[in-house]
């Protein structure tokens, strides 16, 4: 009888050993479009899309999550927002469809931003910094190209950039791609860039 009983004790500490260590992992993409006329006329209307899903959302079950967005102004931490809580709002928790979509447009100074989940959509604006024409800023992952973000519980992870793009003289046009090729470090990304406005976008899951 003891001897069973280790046996089971064993197997329950790998069971529990083996589920600390998987990997959580956030899977970032652009919005997959059905026609070419929608992606011109997005494109045209100033809209950039990207979609986010769990790889394996089953560790994830019934858990509540946060998605916060911060502001920064020349180099500053300007705004620091809870967009949407769903412990507090009462909204559906992780299940095993859980995904959602990011759209972003800039549109007469302002920066629309929506967020749709399978059972609700949440939308926000900001203002932009008024040297920025429309259509300046874009919704980019910061995945490095990736696509896959490493994803911890109970942390604030970021998941997107919403960017003007870096003015480079050396290759005689603006350019997006030098801005976002991973994780946002703040303070040396701006001492790079020198980008007067941008915002990042984390989620939180609880």
């Amino acid at each position: 009888m003891k001897k069973i009983l280790f046996t089971g004790m064993l197997l329950i500490a790998a069971l529990n050993l083996n589920a600390q260590t998987e990997k959580i992992q956030l899977v970032s993409k652009n919005y997959e479009y059905k026609a070419d006329e929608q992606f011109y006329d997005d494109l045209f209307d100033g809209i950039t899309k990207l979609k986010f899903h769990f790889e394996d959302p089953t560790l994830l079950l019934g858990k509540s999550y946060q998605i916060i967005l911060q502001e920064y102004t020349n180099g500053k931490l300007s705004r620091d927002e809870v967009v949407l809580n769903t412990k507090k709002e009462g909204l559906p928790k992780i299940d095993k469809e859980f995904s959602f979509y990011i759209y972003s447009q800039q549109c007469n100074g302002k920066l629309k931003l929506g967020f749709f989940f399978k059972n609700f959509i949440n939308k926000k604006m900001y203002p932009t910094n008024k040297i920025f024409e429309d259509g300046t800023f874009d919704l980019r992952d910061v995945t490095g190209d990736t696509g896959k973000i490493d994803f911890e519980t109970d942390k604030n992870i970021q998941i997107a950039l919403i960017t003007p793009p870096n003015e480079n003289p050396a290759i005689g046009n603006l350019g997006y791609c030098e801005v976002s090729k991973g994780n946002i470090d703040v303070k040396s990304w701006y001492a790079k860039y020198k980008i007067p406005q941008f915002f990042l976008i984390y989620l939180k899951v609880e």
